[in-house]
């Protein structure tokens, strides 16, 4: 299975369901050997994380956030104390639930045990499940059959013990049906806004008042420590830049990886998944068929809606969220049911209900590309691009000793390293200690490495840094700062401005606050009411989602209703809430359940957070805070 894994990432961190038995259902555990060197990256109960399997669980969660943001990831992301965090919190979860496990002695059979593996695909050759397939797996992660057996029974158990609190939660359709009405509740909502630039020219700000504010806001205007470095950058990126790449080398790559430049038809889709569990009774089936069939026959009659209606139903927790979205995806991906439908498929057409061993599908296709070879100029950037990164990786390799150990060694200046590799020594702006600043000097280990009394007092090199994969910096700093204060005549323009926008801020809400207290009087007031618009709940996000909830929040049976509220740019609004709209129309029985489904797993969930917290007071977790603010996972 391991080769399935790395062959197939997009597919395990998006439909994981439809791929493989949930191994590591609470975040992707790596199945490593202890690491008994070094102190415990956590200890849960009366078990352990080690440092190695923690580092695993790092690299998994960066492949996939790599995958999901594709271009835009950032590897420093993985430097940040939530992130890891996150990832040990998984791992100490898992720890939690396999001892509460044994505490109540749950345990799987070993004719489920044999039912499930025969169905994992990642077990099987041609359809079928492979003994021999299986011992390679096992090979791979480091494991005897038995010690993977016993690891896949130790998953399910824990798998069940998450069933059995999470599939508790219940929604009465009342409740359903309450809660989609005020979704699509209306509220008839007019705006006027009291800014505090209306109040400028009434304002006057003294020299006296600007003066006792900076003499009593002294660390407002303080400024940091600074340092100017000189600094040397060996990058696989610049390197690739300066490498020349012949005509002979490229038709020899083509001619050699013919079959790479073949490029296999790819398939983009949506589906929609109700899982079924292996063992689940016959009502059961049919009850999830009747529900499939229900919401085939709603995105058939409206199939733009089908990324709503995924959002809202499928229980493929990996593609949810994104409305079912799988990505490009070729043949040997999916399990065969799901693929043999999908590539049967016209793009813009909606399949009947597909069944694999996880349960039902509903597939919509968007796009087809592929399915044909490219030629040596179409495949000529490629190629080229290929190789420059294949001989800047190598050229790295024989350079990076050269240059960590020069910078060391002759750390008085960072010439002799320049010199010796070919590299141009640049000059910074000046660095603000404490301040985000541009790469390279984002990076947190060389901010502190040039803030150090040995690069400021003895003006040595810093060692050289990695401040990206594949990046080494070396600084030197040529010139330093120390902190100090800004005169008041360099500040005295902006403190006026800040004190009479204070001032403005406080005149606006005083006269908002004045108008509403006068509309809810049954005055009239002098406002600039906007026209009236329909606000509805799903308006709730972003900026706006605490004022949508204050106007929904807001008692309207006394129309029209007024409210105030503080904005964030410092002005004053008061809402008339002039009529409210109930739906026309009455709710689709099958709204009314996909909505019920959405209401259960979200209290699922929440349920299972619950529990999880709760079991922390049985198994006490102890965190190694020094691997928390460690260096990122491996890139």
């Amino acid at each position: 299975m391991l080769d399935a894994v790395r062959n197939n990432k997009r597919v395990v961190q998006v439909v994981l369901l439809l791929m493989v038995l949930p191994f590591a259902f609470f975040g992707v555990e790596s199945y490593v050997s202890q690491d008994s060197e070094r102190a415990d990256a956590a200890v849960v109960g009366d078990m352990k994380i080690s440092p190695a399997e923690f580092e695993n669980a790092l690299r998994d969660q960066q492949e996939r956030l790599r995958e999901m943001m594709g271009d835009e990831f950032d590897p420093k992301v993985m430097e940040r104390p939530e992130i890891r965090q996150q990832t040990l919190d998984g791992l100490v979860s898992q720890r939690m639930l396999l001892q509460e496990a044994q505490r109540r002695h749950l345990t799987i059979s070993d004719a489920r045990m044999s039912t499930i593996i025969a169905t994992v695909p990642g077990f099987q050759v041609d359809g079928k499940f492979s003994e021999a397939r299986f011992d390679q797996v096992a090979q791979a992660q480091g494991f005897s059959r038995d010690g993977l057996l016993a690891r896949i029974r130790q998953d399910l158990v824990i798998r069940q013990l998450y069933t059995g609190i999470a599939g508790s939660s219940f929604v009465p359709p009342s409740l359903a049906r309450r809660w989609a009405e005020m979704q699509q509740e209306e509220r008839e909502v007019s705006e006027a806004v009291v800014t505090p630039f209306e109040f400028i020219e009434q304002i006057k700000i003294t020299p006296e008042q600007m003066r006792k504010y900076y003499d009593d806001n002294q660390k407002e205007f303080e400024v940091p420590e600074q340092v100017k470095v000189e600094y040397l950058m060996l990058s696989e990126g610049a390197l690739a830049k300066s490498i020349e790449v012949s005509e002979e080398d490229i038709r020899k790559n083509f001619e050699q990886n013919q079959a790479r430049y073949m490029q296999g038809e790819e398939r983009k889709a949506r589906h929609i998944l109700l899982t079924i569990e292996p063992d689940a009774s016959p009502e059961v089936r049919k009850d999830v068929r009747a529900k499939a069939e229900s919401l085939l026959k709603a995105v058939r009659a409206n199939p733009s809606k089908f990324a709503e209606v995924a959002k809202e139903n499928s229980q493929d927790p990996g593609s949810r969220e994104s409305g079912g979205d799988l990505g490009f995806f070729g043949r040997g991906t999916m399990v065969k049911p799901f693929e043999d439908a999908a590539f049967a498929l016209k793009a813009g057409e909606i399949s009947g209900i597909v069944e694999s061993d996880f349960g039902l599908h509903i597939i919509q296709l968007e796009e087809v590309r592929g399915g044909q070879g490219k030629t040596l100029e179409q495949a000529r950037a490629e190629i080229t691009d290929e190789l420059k990164k294949q001989a800047a990786r190598r050229r790295f390799a024989e350079l990076a000793e050269t240059f960590s150990n020069t910078v060391y060694e002759q750390a008085d200046s960072l010439a002799p390293a320049a010199e010796k590799i070919g590299l141009e020594v640049r000059t910074s702006p000046l660095i603000p200690k404490g301040f985000l600043m541009p790469a390279p000097f984002d990076n947190e280990k060389l901010r502190d490495a040039i803030f150090s009394d040995d690069a400021i007092k003895n003006r040595r090199n810093t060692q050289a840094i990695e401040t990206a994969p594949n990046t080494l910096v070396s600084a030197h700093v040529i010139e330093q700062l120390p902190p100090s204060v800004k005169s008041f005549d360099e500040v005295k323009a902006d403190i006026e401005k800040k004190l009479g926008f204070e001032a403005g801020q406080k005149m606006a809400r005083e006269r908002g606050e004045a108008s509403l207290a006068k509309l809810r009087a049954g005055e009239s007031a002098p406002l600039n009411w906007s026209p009236p618009q329909d606000v509805t709940r799903a308006q709730a996000q972003g900026p706006a989602a605490e004022m949508v909830r204050a106007i929904f929040n807001a008692p309207a049976d006394n129309l029209p209703a007024y409210l105030g509220f503080p904005m964030g740019n410092g002005g004053y609004a008061v809402f008339r809430i002039s009529a409210v709209k109930q739906p026309k129309e009455a709710m689709d029985p099958a709204r009314i359940e996909s909505i019920k489904v959405q209401l259960d797993q979200t209290m699922s969930q929440d349920d299972f957070a619950a529990y999880l917290s709760s079991l922390r007071s049985r198994y006490p977790v102890k965190t190694n805070a020094s691997l928390l603010e460690g260096a990122s996972a491996q890139q």
